[in-house]
Protein backbone atom coordinates (compact mmCIF):
# COMPACT_ATOMS: atom_id res chain seq x y z
CA UNK A 1 0.00 0.00 0.00
CA UNK A 2 2.81 2.53 0.46
CA UNK A 3 4.20 1.94 -2.65
CA UNK A 4 0.84 2.32 -4.33
CA UNK A 5 0.47 5.89 -2.60
CA UNK A 6 4.00 6.71 -3.28
CA UNK A 7 3.54 6.04 -7.20
CA UNK A 8 -0.04 8.02 -7.21
CA UNK A 9 1.73 11.27 -5.48
CA UNK A 10 4.25 11.11 -8.22
CA UNK A 11 1.72 10.53 -10.90
CA UNK A 12 -0.02 13.25 -9.54
CA UNK A 13 2.91 15.78 -9.16
CA UNK A 14 4.72 14.84 -12.68
CA UNK A 15 1.21 15.96 -14.26
CA UNK A 16 2.04 19.69 -13.10
CA UNK A 17 5.01 20.09 -13.99
CA UNK A 18 5.10 22.24 -18.06
CA UNK A 19 6.60 20.02 -20.68
CA UNK A 20 9.42 21.44 -22.43
CA UNK A 21 9.31 22.86 -26.08
CA UNK A 22 11.53 21.24 -28.78
CA UNK A 23 13.11 23.64 -30.54
CA UNK A 24 15.59 22.70 -34.22
CA UNK A 25 17.35 25.25 -36.75
CA UNK A 26 15.85 24.21 -40.48
CA UNK A 27 18.50 24.56 -42.46
CA UNK A 28 17.51 26.99 -45.61
CA UNK A 29 20.94 26.72 -47.63
CA UNK A 30 21.87 24.20 -50.67
CA UNK A 31 23.11 21.94 -48.16
CA UNK A 32 19.38 20.96 -46.93
CA UNK A 33 18.67 17.52 -49.21
CA UNK A 34 15.36 19.34 -50.77
CA UNK A 35 17.65 21.79 -52.24
CA UNK A 36 20.75 20.19 -53.13
CA UNK A 37 19.70 21.05 -56.87
CA UNK A 38 20.25 24.46 -55.85
CA UNK A 39 16.23 25.77 -56.47
CA UNK A 40 13.69 25.99 -54.53
CA UNK A 41 10.59 23.78 -56.54
CA UNK A 42 7.01 23.49 -55.75
CA UNK A 43 6.40 20.65 -53.18
CA UNK A 44 10.06 20.58 -51.93
CA UNK A 45 9.91 20.12 -47.85
CA UNK A 46 12.94 20.34 -45.75
CA UNK A 47 13.21 18.97 -42.19
CA UNK A 48 14.90 19.11 -38.90
CA UNK A 49 13.99 16.04 -36.22
CA UNK A 50 10.07 16.39 -35.69
CA UNK A 51 9.19 19.64 -37.65
CA UNK A 52 9.16 19.98 -42.09
CA UNK A 53 8.24 22.90 -44.04
CA UNK A 54 6.34 22.13 -47.23
CA UNK A 55 6.98 25.24 -50.11
CA UNK A 56 4.06 25.33 -52.39
CA UNK A 57 2.93 28.26 -55.64
CA UNK A 58 7.02 29.51 -55.53
CA UNK A 59 6.18 32.58 -57.43
CA UNK A 60 9.31 34.69 -58.95
CA UNK A 61 9.43 36.96 -61.98
CA UNK A 62 9.16 34.42 -64.97
CA UNK A 63 10.38 31.48 -63.03
CA UNK A 64 8.43 28.81 -61.10
CA UNK A 65 11.28 27.95 -58.63
CA UNK A 66 14.09 30.18 -56.87
CA UNK A 67 17.95 30.16 -56.62
CA UNK A 68 19.46 28.52 -53.27
CA UNK A 69 22.76 29.44 -52.35
CA UNK A 70 25.31 28.57 -49.44
CA UNK A 71 23.89 32.27 -48.19
CA UNK A 72 20.21 30.66 -48.28
CA UNK A 73 17.23 30.83 -49.67
CA UNK A 74 17.35 34.18 -52.26
CA UNK A 75 14.21 36.66 -52.34
CA UNK A 76 13.82 39.96 -54.12
CA UNK A 77 12.96 41.13 -57.48
CA UNK A 78 14.57 39.27 -60.23
CA UNK A 79 13.91 36.40 -62.54
CA UNK A 80 15.36 33.59 -59.82
CA UNK A 81 13.98 35.26 -56.27
CA UNK A 82 11.16 34.30 -54.43
CA UNK A 83 8.28 37.07 -54.41
CA UNK A 84 6.46 34.90 -52.20
CA UNK A 85 5.86 31.16 -51.39
CA UNK A 86 3.20 29.14 -49.73
CA UNK A 87 4.29 27.19 -46.34
CA UNK A 88 2.70 24.60 -44.84
CA UNK A 89 3.94 23.39 -41.29
CA UNK A 90 3.54 19.75 -40.63
CA UNK A 91 3.16 19.92 -36.66
CA UNK A 92 1.94 23.46 -34.40
CA UNK A 93 5.20 25.91 -34.93
CA UNK A 94 6.29 28.91 -33.87
CA UNK A 95 9.48 30.28 -35.47
CA UNK A 96 12.08 31.98 -32.88
CA UNK A 97 14.46 33.44 -35.12
CA UNK A 98 15.58 33.34 -38.78
CA UNK A 99 18.98 33.60 -39.77
CA UNK A 100 20.69 35.86 -42.80
CA UNK A 101 23.97 35.94 -44.07
CA UNK A 102 23.93 38.49 -46.26
CA UNK A 103 22.47 42.09 -45.18
CA UNK A 104 19.78 43.47 -47.32
CA UNK A 105 17.20 46.03 -47.49
CA UNK A 106 14.32 44.22 -47.62
CA UNK A 107 12.01 42.45 -44.96
CA UNK A 108 9.31 39.72 -45.16
CA UNK A 109 5.80 38.72 -43.65
CA UNK A 110 3.52 35.88 -43.18
CA UNK A 111 -0.26 35.68 -43.05
CA UNK A 112 -2.31 33.16 -42.59
CA UNK A 113 -6.08 32.50 -41.17
CA UNK A 114 -4.88 33.06 -37.74
CA UNK A 115 -2.78 35.66 -38.36
CA UNK A 116 0.03 37.54 -39.81
CA UNK A 117 3.68 38.31 -37.94
CA UNK A 118 5.18 41.48 -38.08
CA UNK A 119 7.36 42.91 -40.71
CA UNK A 120 10.81 41.28 -39.94
CA UNK A 121 14.03 42.79 -41.93
CA UNK A 122 16.97 41.57 -43.72
CA UNK A 123 18.70 44.84 -42.44
CA UNK A 124 20.55 42.82 -39.61
CA UNK A 125 23.05 40.05 -40.06
CA UNK A 126 23.09 36.56 -38.21
CA UNK A 127 20.03 35.61 -35.95
CA UNK A 128 16.89 37.76 -35.51
CA UNK A 129 14.25 37.66 -32.99
CA UNK A 130 11.14 36.50 -35.08
CA UNK A 131 8.34 38.99 -34.76
CA UNK A 132 5.23 36.73 -34.86
CA UNK A 133 2.82 39.71 -34.78
CA UNK A 134 -0.58 38.68 -34.31
CA UNK A 135 0.10 34.96 -35.39
CA UNK A 136 0.03 32.79 -32.28
CA UNK A 137 1.17 29.49 -33.72
CA UNK A 138 1.47 28.51 -37.15
CA UNK A 139 -0.95 25.93 -37.29
CA UNK A 140 -0.62 22.39 -38.76
CA UNK A 141 -1.45 21.82 -42.45
CA UNK A 142 -2.76 25.23 -42.82
CA UNK A 143 -0.57 27.57 -45.71
CA UNK A 144 1.08 30.58 -44.71
CA UNK A 145 1.94 32.80 -47.19
CA UNK A 146 5.41 34.27 -47.09
CA UNK A 147 6.07 38.06 -48.98
CA UNK A 148 8.76 39.58 -49.90
CA UNK A 149 8.80 43.27 -49.33
CA UNK A 150 10.62 44.82 -52.07
CA UNK A 151 12.99 47.57 -51.11
CA UNK A 152 14.90 48.98 -54.20
CA UNK A 153 16.64 45.94 -55.66
CA UNK A 154 18.05 44.27 -52.91
CA UNK A 155 18.90 40.49 -53.38
CA UNK A 156 17.88 39.27 -49.92
CA UNK A 157 18.29 35.33 -48.08
CA UNK A 158 17.55 33.33 -45.72
CA UNK A 159 19.92 30.53 -44.61
CA UNK A 160 17.81 29.15 -41.58
CA UNK A 161 14.96 29.15 -39.27
CA UNK A 162 14.89 28.46 -35.73
CA UNK A 163 11.71 26.38 -34.78
CA UNK A 164 9.95 25.56 -31.79
CA UNK A 165 6.99 23.22 -30.77
CA UNK A 166 3.62 25.14 -29.48
CA UNK A 167 3.29 25.48 -25.91
CA UNK A 168 1.85 22.47 -24.32
CA UNK A 169 -1.46 23.34 -22.80
CA UNK A 170 -1.25 24.64 -19.12
CA UNK A 171 -0.74 22.32 -16.87
CA UNK A 172 -3.50 21.85 -13.89
CA UNK A 173 -1.93 22.63 -11.01
CA UNK A 174 -1.79 19.93 -8.57
CA UNK A 175 -5.01 20.69 -5.24
CA UNK A 176 -3.25 22.23 -2.29
CA UNK A 177 -5.59 19.43 -1.08
CA UNK A 178 -4.18 16.64 -2.89
CA UNK A 179 -1.32 15.84 -0.45
CA UNK A 180 -3.29 15.98 2.58
CA UNK A 181 -5.64 13.03 0.95
CA UNK A 182 -3.27 11.11 -0.14
CA UNK A 183 -1.67 11.10 3.79
CA UNK A 184 -4.89 10.68 5.25
CA UNK A 185 -5.64 7.48 2.80
CA UNK A 186 -1.89 6.64 3.76
CA UNK A 187 -2.56 6.66 7.46
CA UNK A 188 -5.82 4.75 7.53
CA UNK A 189 -3.86 2.19 5.48
CA UNK A 190 -0.87 1.79 7.80
CA UNK A 191 -3.79 1.95 10.89
CA UNK A 192 -5.68 -1.10 8.95
CA UNK A 193 -2.02 -3.02 8.74
CA UNK A 194 -1.37 -2.50 12.16
CA UNK A 195 -5.09 -3.56 13.34
CA UNK A 196 -4.63 -6.92 10.86
CA UNK A 197 -1.32 -7.88 12.89
CA UNK A 198 -2.75 -7.49 16.60
CA UNK A 199 -5.48 -10.27 15.48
Amino acid sequence: MKHLITALFCAFTATALPAQAATVTLDLTNNAPAFSDGYVNNGDTVSAGDFSVTFKNVRTNGANRSLVFFIGTLFGNKFHEIGSVDLIFNIDTIIDTYHILNIGNGGFRLSGSNGTSGLNSFGRGWANAFDMGTIPVFLAGETYTLTHTIAGSSIDAISALRLSSAPPPAAIPLPASLPLLLAGFGTVALLRRRARRRI
